[in-house]
């Protein structure tokens, strides 16, 4: 966690200030937490009588972090708020990403995993607006992360395995240690402990080579659960135990309840229920009192699945319906599958067949909801890939640990040769001769091994690449159009969001800002249905790969190119002016009507269309006020008023003000969007034809 993460913050300070923030990681990363912590007050409160906020926003900085390895993340969040305001006020924006990412990890670790995405997703358009590599790969870490706790896979493994190329390149060893840890997690989850053993042990020696001792804690702690999950109890203790100390002196109580939780389900295993039973009840009094939702889930599915193996099943169903209960509510598809099953398990064993049933059914469409999210081909491929990263790894730890043994055998040579100095000059010169052959030779072995590893996994990273390049273009294109779909722009829009809603915020006032708009239109082609049933399915699909045609024709290869579904096209023009909204509608509308379509072999048809628009930001001084579900919903509106005044034509919102107004002037559009003024647009007569749907 502290390898990286000053690095942002730490080169705009004071360079008094940079020496102690050296010393406070150091203390961090030492696990001497109760030092740390002192010395960032020491410099918070030499930053306030100095009068210099750069300094005070690192030192609050260091609070947070200092908090979220005590597992006071209400504490951090509060320390990072006040850090957040100083940069803001500077207009200082690598600090500001790094700030927002370290607030979503605090919201990640209490299960907020919405909050925590959405965090994340801020600071990752500031990076990439930055063109700051190793800040992207850290959101990426981060964002892989919380998808894997979603049960998310699929995108979980694609996140993780770019950011473990960017940070294995720039050597952020503690990142890749992070990196292989969470991949293991995955492994762990999908039941491929083999491997998922193979990606901790890689995981806890990294870590311990940076001698970070949360990192080295969090690894031990891994590797007893992936040991449990193998059945070697005695391995699985004794790595669990170890963490349990660490975690102990770091005083983190979330991370110490985790390995109880673990290591409870080791003694059970291994026949001592009272003492598993008791640290169950240890790790869920932990959760209660210090409101760790996530640690409280996985105990009680700890304690359903213990009770149950002890044939208390009215204890196991209680534990076991507060996780049902609380997964549903955060989204945890994985989790809640499990917590299902053990329900199931629990009415067989008390012979109620019909609620077994009925719950089995459940848990499948949770498993079902999980497929569908987490294409299976796409998960083999991603662990392909990973698997060319551990490798790549793994040789930079052979030529790190073959140094050392080079070292240590020259160490040996030079003693040996101190004892025998006595020995005629021909046996020294004989020794030294042999030594420096011994050492030729192994260094060209080990040269040669290398080579022959990387050029290996040079060809294969290369058919890897161009595998995932296709599979990548398969699933984020429609087939038909061959248009983005919305997985694409689920992924593409946040960040061009963020990105125009920014340029607005930091303009000065009076500043004339051209072409930073995003120009929102949803196209429908109109009486689509009709063709579909008079010229057949065939006809209606060769007329949307025309249609697609036409919308090429009119907008730039730049823009974002959606096929919504169905009918219904998305248009998103980035950096665009708000000026030539209407010019484009008009344009692409007269564009559709003068169109002639062939449906079948030597049957044409004219066809029009019907578009809704909106304008990113619609207010010009509050950019943040419309968020992109309220802007959709505004070019659905449009859309249906549009189609209700008789198609064929365009309706949309321009912009928007905080003027006051009369109430009886507000139109029906204002009332229903809650805006005092609103600037709208049509290619109707006028705005009095407009039929806005539900308008008395």
């Amino acid at each position: 966690m502290t390898e990286a993460k000053s690095d942002a913050i730490r080169v705009i300070t004071s360079a008094q200030t940079k020496e102690q923030l050296q010393s406070i990681v150091a203390y961090q990363d030492a696990g001497r937490l109760t030092q740390a912590e002192s010395l960032s007050l020491l410099l918070l409160e030499r930053a306030r009588t100095q009068q210099n906020d750069i300094d005070v926003a690192a030192a609050f900085h260091e609070i947070g972090h200092i908090s979220i390895l005590q597992n006071k993340y209400e504490l951090a969040r509060n320390a990072f708020n006040n850090a957040l305001e100083i940069f803001t006020r500077e207009g200082l924006l690598k600090p500001i990403a790094v700030i927002l990412a370290d607030i979503g990890t605090s919201y990640r670790y209490q299960s907020e995993y919405n909050k925590a995405l959405n965090f994340h997703y801020r600071a990752l358009s500031l990076f990439q607006s930055e063109e700051n590599r190793l800040g992207i790969a850290a959101q990426q870490l981060n964002i892989g992360i919380v998808l894997k706790e979603l049960g998310q896979f699929e995108p979980a493994l694609s996140y993780l395995k770019r950011a473990l190329t960017e940070l294995r390149q720039q050597n952020r060893l503690e990142s890749v240690s992070q990196a292989l840890s969470h991949i293991g997690g995955i492994y762990v989850d999908m039941g491929q402990y083999e491997a998922a053993l193979m990606y901790a042990k890689d995981a806890l020696a990294i870590s311990e080579e940076t001698q970070s001792r949360h990192r080295i804690a969090k690894n031990l702690s891994r590797l007893g659960d992936v040991y449990l999950r193998l059945n070697q109890y005695e391995l699985a203790k004794t790595h669990l135990e170890k963490a349990l100390v660490i975690f102990t002196e770091l005083e983190a109580p979330r991370d110490h309840g985790s390995v109880l939780t673990v290591l409870g389900q080791v003694e059970i295993a291994s026949g001592h229920s009272d003492v598993g039973l008791q640290y169950l009840n240890e790790a869920l009094a932990i959760a209660n009192t210090d409101h760790y939702p996530k640690l409280k889930t996985d105990a009680q599915l700890a304690l359903a699945r213990a009770f149950l193996s002890l044939q208390q099943n009215e204890t196991a169903l209680t534990h076991a319906l507060r996780g049902v209960e609380q997964t549903s509510q955060r989204h945890e598809l994985s989790l809640q599958a499990q917590f299902l099953q053990v329900i199931v398990d629990i009415y067989v064993a008390q012979q109620n067949y019909e609620k077994a049933f009925s719950t089995l059914i459940q848990k499948n469409q949770v498993v079902s909801k999980i497929m569908s999210e987490n294409s299976a081909m796409t998960v083999a491929q991603m662990q392909s890939e990973i698997e060319v990263e551990r490798q790549a790894q793994s040789i930079e730890m052979l030529r790190k640990n073959r140094a050392i043994e080079l070292a240590r055998a020259e160490q040996t040579n030079l003693r040996t040769t101190l004892a025998l100095g006595g020995l005629t000059a021909t046996l020294l010169f004989l020794f030294l001769l042999w030594g420096r052959y011994n050492t030729k030779r192994l260094n060209l072995n080990l040269q040669n091994e290398v080579r022959k590893r990387t050029q290996e996994l040079v060809q294969k990273n290369n058919e890897l690449e161009d595998a995932y390049t296709t599979l990548e273009q398969v699933s984020l294109r429609d087939r038909l159009t061959g248009l983005y779909n919305r997985h694409y722009l689920e992924a593409q829009l946040p960040g061009e969001i963020q990105r125009c809603q920014h340029t607005f915020a930091t303009a000065k006032p009076g500043e004339d800002i051209n072409d930073a708009d995003l120009l929102c239109f949803l196209l429908d082609i109109d009486n689509f249905k009709k063709i579909n049933d008079e010229h057949g399915h065939m006809a209606g699909d060769r007329f949307l790969v025309q249609f697609t045609e036409v919308i090429h024709e009119v907008f730039r290869q730049t823009d974002l190119l959606i096929r919504w579904g169905g009918e219904e096209f998305l248009v998103v023009c980035r950096q665009a002016n708000r000026a030539e909204m209407c010019m484009l509608a008009e344009r692409f509308r007269v564009a559709v009507s003068e169109r002639v379509f062939e449906v079948n072999q030597g049957k044409t048809i004219r066809a029009s269309c019907s578009i809704g628009f909106c304008t990113v930001p619609l207010f010009v001084h509050s950019p943040y006020r419309v968020n992109w579900k309220k802007t959709f919903l505004i070019m659905d509106y449009c859309l249906y008023a549009a189609k209700a005044s008789g198609k064929n034509c365009w309706v949309g919102a321009l912009s928007a003000k905080d003027e006051e107004v009369d109430e009886a002037s507000l139109s029906h559009f204002a009332k229903k969007f809650e805006f005092n003024s609103v600037t709208l647009a049509t290619s109707l007569n006028n705005l009095a034809s407009i039929n806005w749907p539900g308008e008395k």
